[in-house]
């Protein structure tokens, strides 16, 4: 049986993919709606300087969303890996491949029902896929070499 310090609050975790997931969702309409305005305008033969401008726009929002995404999931990572040294979270890391899948297969889905590309759709998870992995890798290790 886990004690409490060894297990992390679901709280936490439900807030954590609460936010992760509202971040996702922003960059999937932000990215929807900058490349159906970029198909649009390309059709046209002069592009206006606000026309410019709002692609330029949309394409901030768009990435700041995804960096949204990436902070907040650095920031639990580094609540969980200081909080949690002692015991591998395996919470944390099923979790995040569960979510991590989820969000892959919902973008497939989203690319054959619509002119988004996946790889458009998957790219504010690629870094943190990374990250995960390799913060897996690092904490077996770590438990191996501890005993």
């Amino acid at each position: 049986m886990q004690t409490k310090n060894e297990r992390l609050p679901s709280l936490f975790l439900l807030i954590y993919m609460v936010l992760l997931l509202i971040s996702y969702s922003m960059y999937v309409i932000w990215e929807n709606t900058r490349l159906s305005h970029a198909q649009q305008w390309l059709s046209e033969t002069n592009i206006t300087q606000n026309g410019v401008d709002s692609i330029s726009q949309l394409g901030r929002w768009t990435t700041l969303s995804e960096s949204m995404f990436l902070v907040i999931f650095v920031i639990a990572m580094i609540v969980v890996m200081l909080r949690y040294q002692k015991k591998p979270t395996n919470q944390f890391f099923i979790g995040n491949a569960a979510l991590f899948v989820g969000i892959a297969v919902v973008s497939y889905v989203i690319s054959l029902m619509s002119s988004m590309p996946i790889g458009n759709l998957i790219q504010p998870i690629i870094v943190p896929v990374f990250i995960l992995v390799a913060l897996y890798i690092y904490r077996l290790w770590k438990t191996r070499y501890e005993k």
